[in-house]
């Protein structure tokens, strides 16, 4: 099949906001899209508004400005990531997305977050997916049911996709709470079921796998039952 030209655009413009936010950690501006394509601002925003819509970014509501290119973030999160090799950092816009930089990127990764019920630091270093945590066994928690992630990604990724410091500290935290049971992923796990997300992200043509696949991945993983169906 024929790529079209609007889609071929698409395509170049995410790229480019990913090499942009990799390179300086911080999203390009329309402006900036507009120059590089020869673009008028209408048709700028509204290939933002297509990869918006395509789950690839999230503007700011209400703006033309980039919030999320998942999984990095244009402000500051409790969930910072370094590139060891080159000393670079970047925010991420939740749990899952800071492991998922390894995942991404391919090399080691560290991250530096804190306990969502003590706010005491969690430090992780992830190579070859392995993972090596202080404390030693950090905890992943999803509060949402994977059904219910993209009502309000920005909620999602802001308040219920979580380290805590150990499950003990999660149980404490939920019964203080009342919050549901959500899951509960190791780091090892969380790198997994990024797998058919992020690994190609950075690609050119990366493609953004569909539900079915999703599903069947997380299957996979042993993650079946009401909270993992899309």
């Amino acid at each position: 099949m024929t790529e079209s030209p609007g889609d071929s655009l698409a395509r170049d413009v995410r790229k480019y906001v990913f090499d942009h936010f990799l390179e300086y950690a911080v999203p390009p501006v329309l402006e900036q899209i507009m120059e590089r394509y020869h673009l008028e601002r209408p048709d700028a925003f509204a290939v933002l508004k297509a990869l918006e819509e395509a789950r690839h970014l999230k503007l700011v509501p209400g703006t033309q400005r980039i919030l999320m290119a998942f999984p990095f973030s244009a402000v500051a999160t409790p969930f910072r990531t370094t590139r060891p090799v080159i000393g670079r950092r970047y925010y991420a816009n939740c749990a899952w997305d800071a492991v998922a930089f390894h995942t991404m990127l391919h090399e080691i990764v560290r991250i530096e977050s804190r306990c969502h019920h003590c706010a005491k630091p969690i430090s992780i270093e992830l190579a070859g997916g392995k993972s090596r945590a202080s404390p030693p066994r950090p905890v992943v928690y999803l509060a949402l049911p994977a059904s219910q992630w993209w009502n309000d990604i920005v909620s999602t990724c802001s308040n219920h996709m979580v380290f805590f410091s150990s499950e003990s500290h999660l149980d404490e935290w939920r019964k203080a709470t009342q919050a549901p049971d959500g899951a509960i992923l190791t780091i090892e796990e969380t790198h997994a079921l990024s797998m058919p997300i992020y690994k190609d992200k950075l690609k050119v043509g990366y493609v953004r796998p569909g539900k079915d696949q999703l599903v069947t991945h997380f299957q996979s993983l042993g993650l079946t039952g009401e909270f993992w169906r899309i």
